[in-house]
């Protein structure tokens, strides 16, 4: 089973995997399988590339051909490769969020019996959703991410577990040390908030084929984020804030409460060693807890982020790039990603890895996050969906429950009917 993540290197297949990719098909030799993924600082994907070549037995070897660090652009770039027909591509690091576009678009292998088995053995419920299109599923969990709600244990003896209840938290602490820390620029972040909000109301933003689903949730969803960047609690460039800027203002002791990744973890900790007095008792302070749910006694439904690793159609041996693809995701791997790229696992019984709960003390909580989250919305149209959506309840302050709902439907209507943004 690919989850051992066992082999037996072969002699033949060893010369060629030493760089990954010495070798081609076309000189009788391993079949070169094309990765198109982005860099990792660790080289995680790299070792896992020659590892799996070494053990194919002179099958294969994989060559990493590097995507951008902007997810938009390399979207782009596989979607024009894709849609000409390219074979010479043969697996893809997808963002979660692609599957049902390529899937629609007919460019992925779709896994069936012991592959499907395989790539979706000890797999948490949100990554296992996020291959899935109409039933089907289009690829293997590679990693994920999930947002916590991290705060001051100086400043809050016990977290908040609904947005109004943090709100009023942070009102009764000093300005500026009770902030409220959250990405609200018009980006990407901004549309992972709002589904957030939405999903932990019960609703959800689009159905399948990219109509608006709009209700009560949704109201209530904008309601909170009108309610939280009015309070008098949020940092004066909030709706310019990404990830880096709301890790920085946490870091530098500007808020109580910080809606973020787990990589803030690590970094936290970094910034505490590298002396300053400021960031030090930040570090010694910070605590985590699930994200504040929407409504009293219900749990919160996060949006999932991460990666997997999606198989072409149109490549030059699928059901071999399929192997590949089942070794370079194998729990030695996920492992691998979590402790030295802040990846966190897709695998339930990786989360019970001494390694990896050293390096993520948080461990239980992000696992059971992840076994109760969301995907942004699936369907093929999603680039359109989320610039929609941006557009239309941008920036938060001036969002409106009525007014911004009735906007955002007309947007998304637009989409559903063909309309780009």
């Amino acid at each position: 089973m690919r989850r051992a993540g066992t082999g037996v290197a072969v002699v033949a297949a060893a010369a060629c995997a030493i760089v990954v990719a010495g070798c081609g098909g076309d000189s009788g030799g391993p079949l070169k399988l094309t990765y198109m993924s982005q860099r990792d600082n660790a080289h995680t994907n790299e070792k896992a590339a020659a590892e799996c070549s070494q053990q194919s037995g002179g099958k294969y070897t994989i060559e990493i051909t590097p995507l951008s660090a902007n997810v938009d652009i390399s979207r782009e770039l596989l979607v024009r490769r894709l849609a000409a027909g390219d074979k010479n591509i043969d697996l893809i690091n997808m963002d979660t969020i692609w599957t049902p576009e390529f899937a629609e678009a007919g460019w992925l292998r779709e896994l069936k019996g012991p592959e499907k088995q395989d790539a979706l053995e000890d797999v948490l419920a949100g990554p296992a959703q996020s291959v899935q299109w109409e039933g089907k599923t289009y690829g293997i969990p590679l990693n994920t991410n999930v947002q916590l709600l991290w705060y001051r244990k100086d400043l809050v003896k016990t977290p908040p577990k609904t947005w109004d209840e943090m709100i009023t938290m942070a009102k009764g602490l000093p300005p500026g040390e009770g902030n409220i820390l959250e990405m609200a620029n018009k980006y990407e972040g901004y549309v992972v908030w709002f589904n957030n909000l939405v999903a932990s109301a019960g609703g959800e933003i689009v159905d399948a084929e990219g109509r608006p689903t709009l209700n009560d949730a949704t109201t209530k969803a904008l309601t909170i984020m009108r309610d939280v960047a009015n309070s008098g609690r949020v940092d004066s460039s909030m709706s310019t804030m990404q990830e880096d800027q709301v890790r920085l203002a946490f870091e530098s002791g500007k808020g109580a409460f910080m809606l973020n990744w787990p990589f803030v973890y690590a970094s936290a900790r970094d910034a505490a060693k590298a002396g300053d007095p400021t960031a030090k008792k930040v570090f010694e302070n910070m605590a985590w807890a699930r994200v504040p749910g929407v409504d009293e006694g219900t749990p919160s439904k996060v949006s999932i982020g991460g990666a997997n690793i999606g198989v072409s159609k149109l490549g030059k041996d699928p059901a071999l790039a399929t192997q590949a693809a089942l070794c370079m995701t194998s729990a030695k791997w996920q492992a691998q990603e979590a402790i030295n790229e802040a990846l966190p696992p897709v695998m339930n019984s990786t989360y019970d890895n001494a390694e990896v709960r050293k390096a993520y003390p948080f461990a239980d909580e992000l696992r059971d996050t992840l076994s109760e989250s969301v995907t942004r919305p699936a369907t093929p149209s999603y680039s359109d969906v989320t610039l929609a959506i941006q557009d239309a309840l941008h920036p938060p302050a001036e969002v409106d429950p009525s007014s911004s709902f009735n906007k955002l439907k007309d947007n998304l209507d637009v989409v559903a009917d063909g309309g780009m943004y």
